[in-house]
C-alpha cells in the first residue's frame, strides 16, 4: 500500500474499534452510532482497491475490467458481512449455541462459494486472489483466530479448484459435494492443532456442511452476477448453445449459409480448444454468434450468395469494404441487445483483428497506386485477440474459408492451406496480444486440418440407376 492510503486505513480502523476492540472506540462511536460501520465499509473497500489494483497492474492474467473490481469487492464485502453475522448472530441463537464454541461458527464462512463463482466467471488466477483477500478479511471477522483464516485459505483454494470447468448445474453441485470432504477434514484438524478435542466434532460437522452448501449457494449467486454484470458462465453458454435460441433462429432463417459456416467454426475452434487446454464450450458457443452482423446484408457475403451472382461485381472497392466491415460492428450491437455476455461479445469485435480484406484490396491496386486509397484502409479496425479462444476461432474461421474455396480437396490440400492460413495470420501480427504459443499454434492447427479434412471429403459417385439409394 502507498503511505496515503496505510494512513487513511490506519484512521478507519481507529474508528472501527468499536467493532472490533470495544476498549479502543473512538469518542466519535458515541456521537455517531454508525460511524463504526461506516468506517469498516470503507476499511474493506480500501484494503480490496490496493489488493485488486495492484494484481489487475502486476499479474500476468489478472486483467480487472472496473465490472471486475466491481463485482470482486461486492463479493468480498458481502462475504465479510456475511461471515460476521454467521460468528455474531448464530451464537446469540440457543438452540444453536447451547454446546457449541463461538469459535467453531467460523466454519461456516462460504468462502468456497464465492471462489467457486469468481473461479467460473472469471479465471482461476483472479479466484486465488480474490480467496486470499476475502479470507484476510473475513478472518478479521471472526476475530482474526489464525485458525478461521487458515480454514479459509484452504478451502477456498479447494472450492476454486474443484470449478475448473462447469458446463451444467449438475457439475457445480458436484463440486461443492467433492469439497465438503476438505473442508470437513481441515476444519477438524484445525480445530484439534490450536484448541484440542472440545470443538472437533462440531468443527467437521460445519465444514462439511460449508462445502455441501458451496454449489446451491453459488447456483443461487450466479444469475444474479450474470444479470447485473454481462457475465457469460459456461452453464449461461450451454443454454446459448440450443438452437430455439431467438438469435440462432433468425440466423438459420435468414442467413442459411452463415448459420452452415458459423456451425463448421464452432466445430473447428472445439477441436483445436481441446488440443491446447483452451475453454472448448465457449469456443464452440461463440463461434456460432461470430458472424451476426451479417443479419439484415446476407446477401454480400459469399456463403449466402449460391445460385446467384456476386452482389460486389457491380459495386466499387470502397463500398464493398465498408459493407464487410461494418459486419463486426453490427455484431456486437445485436450481442449487446440480446445480452449474450460478454466473454462472446468480446469475440465477435475481436475474431478478425486488424486483418486484410485480401479480395478487395486486390480489386483497389489501381487505385492505391494513384494514392487514392491506401492499404489500411482495407483493414478490418480491431482489436486483436486478447484471448486464446478468440485467437483459434480466428484461425479457424479463416482457415474454414480457405478450404471451402478449394472445392473438394485432399488431405495434403487441406493441411497446406491451414497451414498457409497460420503463418500469414501469425506474420501479420495478428495473434500478438495473445498467449498463444508455436507449440499451441500447431496444436491448434493439426486439430482444425484433421476435423476439414473429414469435413471436406469426397463421396462416391452413384450410378444412374443406384441414385436415390441409401448412402
Amino acid at each position: 500500500m502507498s503511505l496515503g492510503s496505510a494512513a487513511v486505513f490506519a484512521v478507519l480502523f481507529y474508528l472501527w474499534g468499536q467493532e472490533l476492540f470495544p476498549r479502543a472506540a473512538g469518542r466519535w462511536g458515541g456521537t455517531f452510532p454508525f460511524v463504526g460501520a461506516v468506517a469498516l465499509t470503507l476499511a474493506v473497500a480500501l484494503f480490496l482497491t490496493e489488493w485488486f489494483g495492484f494484481a489487475g497492474r502486476e499479474v500476468r492474467k489478472v486483467r480487472l475490467a472496473a465490472r471486475d473490481f466491481i463485482f470482486l469487492c461486492s463479493l468480498a464485502l458481502l462475504l465479510f458481512f456475511a461471515a460476521k453475522a454467521v460468528i455474531d448472530l448464530l451464537a446469540e441463537v440457543p438452540a444453536v449455541g447451547r454446546g457449541v464454541p463461538t469459535r467453531v461458527y467460523a466454519y461456516l464462512i462460504p468462502i468456497p462459494a464465492f471462489a467457486m463463482l469468481v473461479r467460473v466467471l472469471i479465471n482461476s488466477e483472479t479466484s486465488i486472489l480474490f480467496t486470499v483477500a476475502a479470507s484476510v478479511l473475513s478472518a478479521a471477522a471472526a476475530s482474526g483466530r489464525w485458525p478461521a483464516l487458515l480454514f479459509l485459505l484452504l478451502s477456498g483454494t479447494a472450492g476454486a479448484a474443484r470449478a475448473r470447468r462447469v458446463p451444467d448445474r449438475y457439475r457445480m453441485l458436484m463440486a461443492g459435494v467433492q469439497t465438503a470432504p476438505v473442508c470437513a477434514i481441515a476444519a477438524a484438524t484445525l480445530e484439534y492443532s490450536f484448541h484440542g478435542g472440545g470443538g472437533v466434532l462440531w468443527a467437521g460437522i460445519f465444514g462439511c456442511v460449508n462445502g455441501l452448501l458451496s454449489g446451491p449457494i453459488a447456483l443461487a449467486v450466479m444469475p444474479v452476477a450474470e444479470y447485473a454484470f454481462g457475465y457469460a458462465s459456461d452453464i449461461r453458454l450451454m443454454e446459448l448453445a440450443g438452437t430455439g435460441h431467438p438469435l440462432l433462429s433468425r440466423l438459420m432463417m435468414e442467413t442459411p449459409g452463415t448459420f452452415h459456416h458459423s456451425v463448421v467454426v464452432g466445430t473447428l475452434a472445439e477441436a483445436g480448444a481441446h488440443a491446447i487446454g483452451a475453454n472448448p464450450v465457449l469456443c464452440r458457443v461463440a463461434a456460432l454468434y461470430h458472424d451476426i452482423g451479417k443479419l439484415g446484408k446476407a446477401q454480400y457475403f459469399s456463403e449466402n450468395q449460391a445460385g446467384t451472382a456476386n452482389i460486389h461485381d457491380g459495386m466499387t472497392p470502397g463500398l464493398s469494404r465498408a459493407v464487410i466491415l461494418s459486419h463486426v460492428k453490427e455484431g456486437v450491437r445485436i450481442a449487446g441487445e440480446y445480452r449474450l455476455g460478454d466473454r462472446i461479445t468480446e469475440i465477435i469485435a475481436q475474431h478478425h483483428g486488424t486483418s486484410l480484406l485480401y479480395c478487395f484490396l486486390d480489386k483497389a491496386r489501381p487505385m492505391i497506386l494513384d494514392r487514392k486509397a491506401s492499404e489500411e484502409m482495407f483493414r478490418y479496425p480491431g482489436p486483436k485477440p486478447k484471448t486464446r479462444e478468440a485467437a483459434i476461432i480466428m484461425l479457424a474461421d479463416a482457415a474454414e474459408a480457405a478450404v471451402r474455396s478449394l472445392g473438394h480437396p485432399s488431405p495434403q490440400e487441406v493441411d497446406e492451406t491451414v497451414t498457409s492460413i497460420i503463418d500469414r495470420i501469425y506474420l501479420d501480427g495478428q495473434l500478438n496480444e495473445c498467449d498463444l504459443t508455436l507449440r499451441d499454434l500447431h496444436a491448434v492447427g493439426r486439430a482444425v486440418s484433421q476435423v476439414l479434412a473429414a469435413v471436406s471429403h469426397g463421396r462416391v459417385d452413384y450410378p444412374e440407376a443406384g441414385k436415390g439409394a441409401a448412402g
